[in-house]
């Protein structure tokens, strides 16, 4: 049964109340205030669930605010108040950690980023108009492997990787030959962890907890491998609206409350039979992260440290045209991160490094802005639409969450 209007209201007014605001001191009252208004306001109109903003700057959280419900909003379990501490599917930002996992693995010499990969595969994985041009691990990373992606580009084990391989997987020949046109793929992100897998023979989950999330204090995992249950147990569950009630689009009840991984097994399969390498979409390297906005700035943070990740590889040109930026939204990209350089950036005049996050109507993204030193990391988690309009600010913001970058910089000061 759905909460009565006048106690959700109530309650959404006290958690507020009992949001983090880390060192507030160093922070001017009116900045942090004005944030905070803008994070309560976008939860009390009734259009999201949920909402929160976290800001490092030099190793330091000078703000931390959420407002709203991790749990409860469809009325399917007691109300538990959502915090930056909330752990969450945060989508694509995803792609930080295994982008990282990737660079980590290649620094200790186990994998070569620019070996032809289509030898790891029983099917060819080359590019039918450009059979003589290699696909690399590299190019998975920076989405310029020449792939875009199919109608499903996930598979329950124990079926192989290689079964997902269809023709309609290869994106426009006039882009250019592999390593050179960009077209966003979430499917290149499964065939990299496939190939991690290989290379370490690690199930992806685990290797990407021992490289990259164990080392930098992470209690984050993918598809809740690894996750404390009593984390699990608090995680936020993802919302769509249909009409005037909000409905559970992932992570409900039955997946929090279970304390276990939430992987796709074929009736019978064990998850302890499965073979590293076999299916690399196993744990959802694109976009399967369970993770808090506390620590999805500690994320943007160590993607900094990369020089891989901080380096365009690709950039937009209109004529030739290079890749598709599907209108504006990508406008360069590293080997793994999304970069909105100072000319074109939702923090006008600022670049910024990191990843967004669009997935069962949860909106976030988490971002390193180098010239300040700082980190941000924010979050809807549930819209009205899949698809909410887009923001004048810029095309990777909607609506929504252009309230979250406007927040952003109330607290940077810019």
């Amino acid at each position: 049964m759905t909460e009565p209007r006048s106690t959700r209201r109530a309650f959404l007014t006290g958690s507020a109340g009992l949001a983090l605001t880390a060192c507030a001191s160093a922070l001017p009252a009116g900045h942090a205030d004005t944030a905070r208004g803008r994070i309560d306001a976008l939860v009390a109109s009734g259009n999201v669930p949920a909402a929160g903003l976290v800001v490092v700057r030099n190793g330091e959280t000078i703000f931390a605010h959420a407002a709203g419900l991790a749990r409860g909003a469809a009325g399917e379990s007691p109300p538990l108040p959502f915090e930056t501490s909330t752990m969450m599917r945060v989508a694509s930002v995803s792609k930080l950690a295994t982008a990282l996992t990737a660079h980590r693995l290649a620094e200790a010499g186990a994998i070569d980023l620019d070996a032809d990969i289509s030898k790891a595969f029983k099917a060819s994985l080359r590019h039918p108009a450009f059979p003589d041009s290699e696909v690399t691990l590299r190019h998975l990373l920076s989405h310029t492997a020449g792939l875009e992606d199919p109608d499903a580009y996930w598979i329950a084990s124990p079926q192989p990787i290689d079964a997902l391989f269809v023709p309609g997987m290869w994106r426009a020949a006039a882009y250019g030959p592999p390593g050179a046109g960009f077209r966003y793929s979430n499917f290149g992100y499964g065939l990299a962890g496939t190939l991690l897998e290989r290379a370490s023979g690690e199930r992806f989950d685990r290797l990407a907890q021992r490289l990259v999330l164990g080392p930098i204090g992470l209690s984050a995992g993918f598809n809740w491998s690894g996750v404390r249950q009593a984390d699990q147990a608090r995680g936020a569950s993802l919302y769509r609206r249909e009409g005037a009630r909000w409905q559970i689009a992932t992570d409900g009840p039955g997946v929090l409350d279970s304390g276990a991984p939430q992987v796709m097994l074929e009736a019978g399969f064990p998850l302890a039979s499965y073979s590293p390498g076999t299916n690399g979409t196993l744990f959802s390297p694109q976009g399967g992260l369970r993770a808090s906005l506390a620590d999805l700035c500690r994320l943007a943070r160590e993607t900094a440290k990369v020089g891989a990740l901080v380096r365009p590889s690709w950039r937009s040109r209109p004529d030739p045209r290079n890749g598709d930026t599907e209108d504006g939204y990508f406008a360069a990209f590293s080997e793994g991160a999304q970069i909105h350089e100072s000319q074109a950036s939702p923090l006008p005049g600022f670049e910024l490094i990191g990843h967004p996050g669009e997935a069962y109507n949860l909106f976030c993204g988490a971002w390193h802005v180098p010239r300040l030193g700082a980190q941000f990391a924010y979050a809807v988690t549930g819209t009205p639409d899949a698809t909410p309009a887009v923001s004048d600010l810029h095309p990777s913001a909607n609506i929504f969450t252009a309230a979250l970058f406007s927040a952003a910089r109330d607290v940077l000061r810019v």
